[in-house]
């Protein structure tokens, strides 16, 4: 006798019994027999291909997270994609059941995403079930895009300049932009460079700064040329982090003993800025960091990021964003940490300067 696929899988070609067909209706009624069909009219492309058909965007898009148990319009949309994409599943409707969580399980374990049935951030985005994202308003009356200084405010271990670029309105709301604290986490450069070809919004006195640790970016290490993580360095709240291995996040032998460090910390002292954004990667993630947590909700809403707390595998000791925030008053210092380089994509550069130059006025 014809057996039906699990649920979540594609099933290999096999022929439809009439009489078992039948025989399924009358036992369980309707919906099996429309969760029958389903198996038998699948397509028969393996576990993992994607139906031509299925290029199109969806028409649906999930804001929330989804579970077992979750009941919404939502849900029908999910379990609408993962049909369109060779799963299968009893749906579409509004509840999320026991074969909607092998699909989606499926769908993680094909995609090499966490399988745990829960449709989240991460598997949303895979899906491409994302809402839009909003658009950053127009600046009115912004300054054209022009470097007005260029000032170097230190130099690495090894000699390199670490330079500010200053534009916008002198004597405006200071803002600071740094590209670059760790040089194996490069991207956010590529947003201060963007910046330094954008208008800056009126009465802003905007600072960009590529990267404070040169050395680590020329070879492409998180550390410094002394091997001291500088984002564990900074005075403000900092305490002893060994040399490791494994962490890679050693934090030198005293407060601020780094010339980077030195560098970085006078230079927020001498301009005051109001607004301070560091650049990280891997988490994907935005701190609220700061007295104005609006600017960086904000700032998440236009990328698309959810805020949390950033990873330390040690401790968050000595980092440079509570040192701007301690020695600033009023200052809203926050972290944006990017997704690994791979997935940085030119799009989500150009969304996050946007970003940046939406969020400064607030």
């Amino acid at each position: 006798m014809s057996m039906p696929a699990s649920p979540g899988r594609v099933p290999t070609a096999q022929p439809v019994v009439v009489r078992d067909t039948m025989a399924a209706m009358r036992t369980t009624g309707r919906r099996l027999l429309a969760w029958l069909l389903i198996v038998a009219t699948a397509p028969l492309t393996g576990l993992t291909a994607v139906p031509a058909s299925v290029s199109a965007a969806p028409a649906c898009s999930i804001a929330s997270t989804l579970r077992q148990g979750s009941s919404s319009a939502e849900v029908s949309c999910l379990e609408g994609r993962l049909l369109a994409l060779g799963y299968t599943l009893v749906g579409p409707d509004t509840t999320f059941g026991a074969s909607t969580t092998l699909a989606v399980k499926a769908y993680q374990h094909d995609h090499a995403l966490v399988s745990d049935g829960i449709v989240g951030p991460i598997t949303r985005a895979a899906l491409g079930l994302v809402p839009p994202l909003p658009t950053p308003p127009p600046l009115v009356g912004a300054v054209p895009a022009k470097v007005i200084e260029t000032r170097v405010i230190g130099t690495s271990v090894q000699g390199r300049d670490i330079t500010a670029y200053r534009m916008g309105t002198p004597g405006g709301r200071v803002v600071l932009i740094i590209g670059v604290i760790h040089g194996d986490e490069t991207k956010g450069g590529q947003i201060t460079k963007l910046l330094r070809t954008m208008p800056t919004p009126k009465g802003i006195d905007l600072w960009l700064i590529d990267t404070i640790n040169p050395d680590g970016m020329a070879a492409f290490q998180r550390q410094n040329a002394h091997a001291v993580d500088l984002n564990r360095n900074f005075s403000e709240g900092w305490s002893y982090i060994p040399k490791s291995t494994e962490n890679r996040q050693y934090s030198g032998e005293a407060p601020a003993d780094q010339p980077e460090t030195v560098a970085t910390e006078q230079f927020i002292r001498d301009i005051r800025p109001k607004v301070v954004i560091w650049y990280h990667q891997d988490a994907n993630t935005i701190t609220l960091n700061g007295t104005n947590k609006n600017i960086p909700k904000t700032y998440a809403g236009y990328v698309g990021l959810v805020p949390g707390n950033v990873p330390c595998s040690t401790r968050c000791t000595g980092t440079a964003s509570t040192f701007a925030n301690r020695t600033v008053s009023g200052a809203t210092s926050f972290i944006v940490e990017l997704p690994s380089s791979s997935k940085v994509t030119t799009d989500m550069i150009r969304r996050h300067a946007a970003a940046v130059l939406a969020v400064v006025t607030l």
